[in-house]
């Protein structure tokens, strides 16, 4: 009697599975971008271990996140019947209303039935927007880097190769600091369930230094020739120590479905290397346009780096939506603790203020372009607009700290020039009037004669 018993509770759990097959078509809804309405066919059949009977099954169908889309025309209710074989085909529509990865979740009779994966991209127009942005980007790139080249002088680099101390210190901050900091972040500030956003800001954390590096050393008069000699040798040097760093730490952000292309990595690293070399070029046959060229970096990088703020805030505007604490203070402390630690490192090494200086910009900014290209190589959409986020967030604030401090120092600047304007004024009018004083005394003795 006791065996009896159980075996028969053993088969009522197992019939505790789905009573009900749910069939989906298409079985993928490809390339479905926030926006969009498609149509979803569902066919539900119950199967023979259920309880058959004729009559209307409750139904309900929902997004596992209202967030991301919305579900139309959905019946609250079919009817399944002997004369239908327990078998019915409805269609819902399902609207995109913002990217991200979630699941359609259909219930009968309070059941749940085996749910449907969405991936929900970017709107057109916002892929659009992307594109432009991303080509701006890139001619960017391109135009700095050929004037940096041309900066580029060739009996100054050899002095910095006959002691490379400056170079060899950028290379262990850049290469081995900020990389264990991006590494430490990654792990143990992010969320564990956010691959793409901790392999972000891990590939940020392993680029070489550029970008707006050579334009902060000028604002701030450090070694020009360093800050460029750096941002070259870096780039070289990235192409070892990029795909090192990916293919060892960079592995525990990925998964089956994400591969690192190691190849296109020096491609691009190879890619901005050109301009760079274009611009040395340019100098050794035009050095007369040098100084010309000299002048125009800054005004350039000031008027890029307002238009790429505003274009970056307005292409990528949905990012708002993504902004976790835990993003936002991670994409804050990697530029700024590589400023902290590659400045204090250099000091410990005893080098010059100006070159000290350089060495916290350039290893503080880096190139995080590649880090946006590597996102858009190794994960598809949605993840790899999800993963950028956190470089949004390193682009919009690496440079920050830096601002505040130019201004901080402007401020102070014109402060102590109205000091100073005012000290000679007083110590003016004091001279002024002693003399009028000894003019008076002088005359008052003459009469008195």
């Amino acid at each position: 009697m006791l065996n009896s018993t159980f075996w028969l509770l053993l088969i009522s759990l197992f019939s505790l599975g789905y009573s009900a097959n749910i069939t989906y078509f298409p079985e993928i809804l490809d390339k479905f971008r926030t926006d969009e309405s498609r149509v979803l066919t569902i066919t539900i059949r119950e199967t023979e271990e259920a309880e058959l009977y004729d009559g209307a099954r409750s139904l309900q169908v929902r997004c596992g996140d209202d967030f991301l889309c919305k579900i139309e025309d959905a019946p609250s209710e079919i009817a399944l019947t002997k004369d239908n074989q327990y078998q019915t085909t409805f269609n819902i529509t399902i609207k995109g209303t913002f990217l991200g990865v979630t699941q359609l979740q259909v219930k009968m009779n309070a059941e749940s039935l085996q749910p449907y994966d969405l991936r929900i991209l970017r709107s057109n127009s916002g892929h659009k927007l992307q594109l432009a942005f991303t080509i701006f980007i890139s001619i960017f790139v391109v135009v700095i880097s050929l004037m940096m080249g041309t900066q580029l002088e060739s009996e100054r680099i050899t002095n910095i190769v006959k002691a490379p101390i400056g170079p060899v210190i950028g290379f262990l901050c850049q290469f081995g600091l900020m990389p264990t900091i991006g590494y430490l972040l990654a792990e143990y500030c992010l969320p564990h369930d956010n691959i793409s956003i901790k392999l972000a800001l891990f590939a940020v954390s392993t680029c070489p230094g550029g970008g707006k590096s050579s334009f902060w050393t000028i604002i701030f008069g450090g070694n020009l020739d360093l800050s460029i000699s750096m941002t070259f040798t870096q780039t070289i040097a990235a192409l070892i120590m990029m795909p090192i760093w990916m293919s060892t730490l960079g592995h525990q952000f990925t998964d089956k479905n994400i591969t690192i292309p190691f190849a296109r990595i020096v491609q691009g690293l190879i890619g901005i290397m050109i301009p760079t070399i274009a611009g040395m070029i340019f100098r050794y046959y035009k050095p007369h346009l040098t100084e010309i060229i000299h002048k125009w970096i800054k005004r350039c990088s000031w008027m890029a780096m307002i238009v790429i703020s505003f274009f970056a805030i307005y292409t990528n505007w949905y990012m708002i939506y993504l902004l976790t604490w835990p993003i936002v203070l991670c994409g804050c402390a990697l530029p700024w603790l590589g400023y902290i630690t590659a400045f204090s490192f250099a000091a410990i090494f005893r080098q010059s203020f100006k070159d000290c200086v350089t060495i916290a910009i350039e290893t503080g900014i880096q190139n995080i372009g590649i880090a946006m290209l590597l996102m858009m190589w190794c994960l598809p959409e949605p993840e790899s607009d999800i993963s950028v986020t956190i470089i949004f967030v390193v682009a919009i604030m690496t440079d920050k700290p830096l601002m505040v401090i130019w201004l901080i120092g402007k401020l102070i600047s014109k402060i102590r020039r109205k000091d100073k304007i005012a000290q000679i004024n007083v110590e003016s009018g004091i001279k002024a009037l002693s003399t009028d004083l000894e003019d008076k005394k002088k005359t008052e003795t003459e009469v008195e004669a």
